[in-house]
């Protein structure tokens, strides 16, 4: 018997309350109170999961007691792992978009020693000196790139000499292609939209792919599902939109 939502609702009702144990006294307008449903349709969830071997019922004089049987309690327990496997398992986040040219500034930034020297150390690579330009090709894309701007937490800091103020950055760990390790910059000064991303890498990924201008590439990020907030109060409180992710954008 493939379980209704009303049913498991009911099930639920029960193991909160040590129905697998003992039994619990049920009244059905307690019961329909709680599914949010009638009298009658109450009745008849646990006349049928009685009838699948699900509950057990007895009289005591005037008083209903329900009990959850061994075979209710394997079944929570089977649904509880795999919505445990699902939940639990890292999400993969995809950027697809087009490689074009940008004006070369960041070759100049990267080669820096205050850059280079703190993605070294932060990001744990010794970065090629530039960055490969992407404009993303989707509304999706778009979307998870600013979602996993949220999640971007490598501080990339900025820093004055005598003579201008450099902006910093935030990045985050990603792969190019499904195959070498390249970082996602969110540059604090940028000429681009939000329909852009700058990667930077330790490898010429560019001559690696034999890449021009117009070649379609791939950025994945997997974020572990600890780390998610998908809408809800929390988002909201932070004041911050975390909207549903896109995976394969």
């Amino acid at each position: 018997m493939n379980l209704n939502k009303m049913q498991l609702r009911l099930i639920l009702y029960l193991y909160e309350r040590k129905g697998f144990g003992t039994g619990v006294q049920v009244t059905t307008p307690v019961l329909a109170k709680h599914l949010n449903t009638s009298q009658q349709s109450a009745s008849r969830i646990m006349i049928k999961l009685e009838k699948e071997g699900f509950i057990e019922r007895r009289m005591v004089g005037r008083s209903c007691y329900v009990r959850l049987t061994e075979k209710a309690v394997n079944e929570l327990s089977e649904l509880y792992t795999e919505l445990k496997r699902v939940i639990e398992r890292p999400v993969e986040v995809v950027l697809e978009g087009r490689v074009f040219s940008g004006m070369g500034e960041g070759a100049y930034y990267i080669s820096l020693p205050w850059y280079r020297d703190q993605i070294r150390k932060k990001l744990g690579f010794d970065p090629y000196p530039g960055t490969l330009n992407v404009n993303l090709l989707s509304w999706d894309a778009i979307q998870n790139r600013r979602i996993i701007n949220k999640y971007a937490d490598i501080v990339i800091e900025g820093y004055r000499d005598r003579n201008r103020t450099y902006g910093g950055a935030k990045a985050i760990l990603a792969s190019f292609n499904n195959s070498d390790l390249c970082a996602i910059l969110y540059i604090e000064r940028t000429h681009y939209g939000e329909n852009v991303v700058e990667v930077v890498s330790p490898v010429y990924l560019r001559g690696k792919y034999g890449l021009t201008d117009g070649d379609k590439v791939r950025i994945t990020v997997t974020l572990p599902a600890s780390n998610l907030v998908i809408g809800g109060s929390d988002s909201k409180a932070a004041g911050e939109d975390k909207s549903q992710i896109v995976p394969g954008a």
